[in-house]
């Protein structure tokens, strides 16, 4: 689902007034997001369980296991896989595979805001259940399942399933995200 350009920043026109055509993106988690606190964890959770080693103490090696736990979870904030990636074929969100664009009811912003962070989400609207939106579904694996993933699948008002992307980690305008989106999506 990449296209050739890779995972980048949007950097459209800013006068330009109308994409004419849609055009293919993908995108990662923004650099700098979670080097620390993965690089970070996994150094400390070494010194821990060295600690252990050397002095044959088993409370330091066992605290070392959640340390790494950290680092298995946040490991996508370092994996240079696109979160999220669009072409003619659908909308790709990584764990999940591919969105046919004739099963997504709307697209949607939703701000929220704590103190002075803004956190973005674009809200996916499906016309029926998730197997049955999907041109193709992701494989999963057992080590991916235990690391943390940029969408939720919740029920709206409607009843209808709805996915929640979280963008705000997210190398991107998210104003933008939504634009270049819906130039596929013609609702």
């Amino acid at each position: 689902m990449e296209s050739g350009g890779g995972m980048s920043q949007f950097d459209l026109d800013p006068w330009q007034e109308e994409q004419s055509s849609a055009e293919p993106f993908t995108l990662g988690y923004r650099k700098g997001t979670g080097e620390p606190v993965v690089y970070g964890s996994l150094l400390l959770g070494a010194a821990l369980l060295g600690t252990g080693i050397v002095s044959g103490s088993l409370i330091p090696a066992l605290a070392s296991l959640p340390v790494f736990l950290s680092v298995q979870w946040h490991y996508p904030f370092i994996d240079k896989r696109p979160q999220i990636a669009a072409n003619e074929t659908g909308l790709y969100l990584e764990r999940l595979g591919v969105l046919r664009w004739s099963a997504i009811a709307d697209l949607s912003l939703y701000k929220t805001a704590v103190r002075t962070m803004e956190f973005n989400q674009l809200h996916i609207k499906l016309k029926g259940p998730i197997e049955d939106c999907l041109v193709k579904r992701e494989p999963q694996s057992l080590p991916r399942l235990a690391m943390r993933k940029n969408w939720r699948l919740k029920k709206a008002k409607s009843n209808a399933p709805v996915l929640e992307v979280d963008l705000h980690l997210l190398a991107c305008d998210p104003e933008i995200l939504l634009q270049r989106t819906r130039q596929f999506w013609r609702g």
